[in-house]
């Protein structure tokens, strides 16, 4: 009897607790005070802010448990907010939100296209560069946004021109939202760096192997590169072969590819 009692009256102290607390929140909640008025989207670039504010208004006006009023500074729904915000759209990098004065703020962190990404076409070769993509004409389809990292995070527009790097890449992360494995992604763009001051500059990058890749450039012909080399020594070893066909024009009018995945031994034709 006695472990009853007990029981009965441990159970008995954690009800009153929890009405204290119920009844303490439901009055918090309705202090004007603490109440939210204003809702304020910052940040927002690539986003449309008006479903943001419609998604704040309508979790704010969700009670907790019937009474709580969760419209104030104290207990709004931060977590739910953040979550359904990020899902609205895919340019959404990071939402963090705060209070004051009776203003909930929410700030966006976009993501930023800083390059292309397009599809493989299958059972092409290396001859597939030009069916989404096309250096001659510079137009791009069926392509999406890439970040400065190789997030690919939403689809593009058809573009006419050349604004971004494009990469073209057979083999992606397995959660299919990256260019290529980030370590390879970053030596990749290490050789691209050294293209700069030959004058050089990448328009696509094609993936057609494990570690190979076909850099097109303004130039007539291509690099062909694998990322198992050094990239700073294979851009010496460029430099060597690109002094070495300046000698001979009828050499270099003719010129197709350099290709620099064998080390010292660079082949061109």
């Amino acid at each position: 009897m006695r472990r009853i009692d007990h029981a009965f009256a441990l159970a008995a102290q954690v009800l009153l607790v929890c009405c204290f607390l119920f009844v303490l929140s439901v009055w918090l909640s309705n202090r004007d005070k603490f109440q939210i008025t204003v809702v304020s989207v910052e940040g927002a670039h690539a986003v449309d802010p008006k479903p943001i504010g419609s998604i704040a208004t309508a979790q704010l006006s969700r009670r907790l448990l019937w009474q709580i009023d969760r419209n104030n500074a104290l207990l709004y729904p931060r977590h739910a907010l953040r979550s359904e915000i990020m899902l609205l759209d895919t340019h959404v990098k990071d939402v963090e939100t705060a209070v004051a004065g009776g203003q909930l703020t929410i700030r966006l962190s976009e993501y930023v296209s800083a390059f292309l990404w397009c599809p493989p076409t299958p059972d092409l070769g290396a001859t597939s560069v030009t069916a989404s993509v096309s250096t001659t004409t510079s137009a791009t389809t069926g392509c999406s946004f890439a970040d400065e990292t190789g997030h690919i995070f939403a689809p593009a527009p058809e573009y006419s021109g050349s604004p971004f790097l494009v990469f073209k890449t057979t083999r992606r992360d397995d959660n299919m939202h990256a260019i290529l494995p980030r370590e390879e992604f970053d030596k990749v763009n290490m050789f691209l760096a050294e293209l700069a001051p030959l004058a050089l500059i990448p328009r696509l990058v094609e993936q057609s192997g494990v570690h190979d890749f076909i850099i097109t450039t303004g130039e007539p012909w291509v690099v062909r590169w694998s990322s198992t080399r050094d990239p700073k020594a294979d851009a010496r070893n460029l430099v060597i072969v690109l002094q070495n066909l300046s000698v001979d024009p009828v050499n270099l009018a003719t010129l197709k590819a350099i290709d620099l995945r064998f080390g010292n031994k660079v082949f061109y034709r």
